[in-house]
C-alpha cells in the first residue's frame, strides 16, 4: 500500500449534551490521508465488518469518562484483514476479530492496542460466517459465555428471566440456559421478536413489555419465581425481577440500556428485596474477559459450525458512510439482532 493514502473514516463531530437526542448530526464523516508506514509492533488492518454495538454512544456522552476526543475516530469492535504488519502475531493476509476498532477503512493499529485484537482461525471457513466473530463468537458471545462461566451454576429446571432477550446478547444468554435444561423466560419489545424468541431461538415462555404488564406475565408463567434474572434493561424491569426473584436468587446485571435515552433516572422501589431475600448481584462486563476469546472460540466454535446454535437475527448494511444514520437507527429500535455494517469483502 502506497504510503499517504486516501481513508474515509467517522469521527465525533460533537458530545451528547444531557438530554440532548442522539443523530447524525454527532458524527462526521471524512477523507484523509493516512500514512501506512509502520513502526515495529504495528499493522495496517483494511476493515471488513465494524459492529454496531449499543455501547458506542456512550463515547459521545458530555462530561463523561467514556467520553471520546472530539474530531477522533468513532470506536467500537470490528472484523479485518491485516495487509501490512510489522508483528509477527498478525501476519499479512490473517484476518482479525479487533477490540478497539476504528470506524474507518484502514487502521493502523498499535502493538498495545493489539492486545486485544485476535487472528480468527480459519476465517474462509465455509460453516462459520465471518459475521459470527461479532455475534456468537465476538463481544455478545464472550459477554453471556464469559458471565455464564464465571459467575452462573445452571440446574436443570431452574427458572431464568432474560430482559431484552432478542437481542444478540440476551438471546445467547437465553440458548445457553435452554441448553442447560433450565426453563427460560424472554422480555422484548414487538411481537415480532417475541415469535423470533419462541419459534426461531426456542425458549419456554415470552411477553412484550410494552404491550404486557411485565409483573402480571411472570407470575402467570411461574408462579413460584425466578430463580436467575440477566439484566440488560435495567429500571423497571431490574425492579420487578427482584419482587419476582425466590430467596438466594440471583441478578447478572450486563446492561441499562433502558435508561439511556430517559430524561429522569428510574427510582428503583425494591431495593429491600436484596437483603430479606438474601439475593446476589453481579455486575458484569466482557471487558474483563478478553482471556477467555479462544476458550469461547474453542467451545462455541464447533456448535455453530455443526448448527447446534440456532440461527441468531442479523442485520448487514453496506458502506461506511452509512454507519452513523444506521447506528441511530438501532439506537431508535429500527432493527432487531446483530447490526453490521460491511466496510469490504474478503
Amino acid at each position: 500500500m502506497a504510503p499517504n493514502t486516501k481513508n474515509t473514516h467517522i469521527v465525533r463531530a460533537s458530545h451528547l449534551a444531557k438530554g440532548q437526542t442522539f443523530d447524525v448530526s454527532l458524527f462526521k464523516s471524512e477523507n484523509v490521508e493516512i500514512d501506512s508506514t509502520l513502526n515495529e509492533g504495528e499493522v495496517l488492518i483494511r476493515s471488513l465488518y465494524l459492529a454496531l454495538d449499543p455501547f458506542i454512544r456512550y463515547s459521545f456522552l458530555e462530561d463523561s469518562s467514556a467520553s471520546g476526543p472530539l474530531n477522533g475516530p468513532v470506536g467500537g469492535i470490528g472484523i479485518g484483514e491485516v495487509i501490512e504488519s510489522k508483528n509477527p502475531a498478525f501476519p499479512v493476509k490473517s484476518v482479525v476479530l479487533g477490540f478497539g476498532f476504528e470506524w474507518a477503512e484502514y487502521s493502523k493499529v498499535t502493538a498495545a492496542k493489539l492486545q486485544a485484537f485476535f487472528v480468527i482461525p480459519n476465517p474462509r471457513n465455509p460453516k462459520i460466517a465471518l459475521t459470527e466473530y461479532l455475534n456468537v463468537l465476538g463481544l455478545n458471545g464472550l459477554t453471556s459465555f464469559a458471565a455464564v462461566e464465571t459467575l452462573v451454576k445452571f440446574k436443570k429446571d431452574q427458572v431464568v428471566f432474560v430482559s431484552s432477550a432478542a437481542g444478540p446478547v440476551g438471546s445467547f444468554f437465553a440458548i445457553l440456559a435452554k441448553r442447560a435444561g433450565a426453563f427460560v423466560i424472554g422480555s422484548a419489545g414487538s411481537d415480532e421478536k417475541i415469535q423470533y424468541l419462541l419459534k426461531d431461538i426456542g425458549i419456554d415462555a415470552a411477553f412484550n413489555y410494552k404491550t404486557q404488564d411485565a409483573s402480571v406475565e411472570l407470575s402467570k408463567i411461574s408462579k413460584d419465581g425466578i430463580d436467575i434474572y440477566f439484566d440488560l434493561v435495567g429500571g423497571e424491569q431490574f425492579d420487578i425481577a427482584l419482587e419476582k426473584l425466590k430467596p438466594h436468587g440471583q441478578v447478572v446485571a450486563i446492561g441499562n440500556i433502558s435508561e439511556s435515552n430517559a430524561k429522569t433516572p428510574y427510582v428503583t422501589k425494591n431495593l429491600g428485596f436484596i437483603i430479606r431475600k438474601a439475593l446476589t448481584i453481579n455486575g458484569f462486563t466482557a471487558y474483563h474477559h478478553f482471556d477467555k476469546v479462544p476458550l469461547l472460540w474453542k467451545t462455541i466454535g464447533p456448535l455453530v459450525e455443526n448448527g447446534e446454535i440456532p440461527a441468531q437475527k442479523e442485520v448487514v448494511i453496506k458502506g461506511i458512510d452509512n454507519a452513523p444514520q444506521s447506528f441511530v437507527d438501532y439506537l431508535n429500535g429500527k432493527y432487531h439482532g446483530k447490526v453490521y455494517v460491511e466496510v469490504a469483502t474478503l
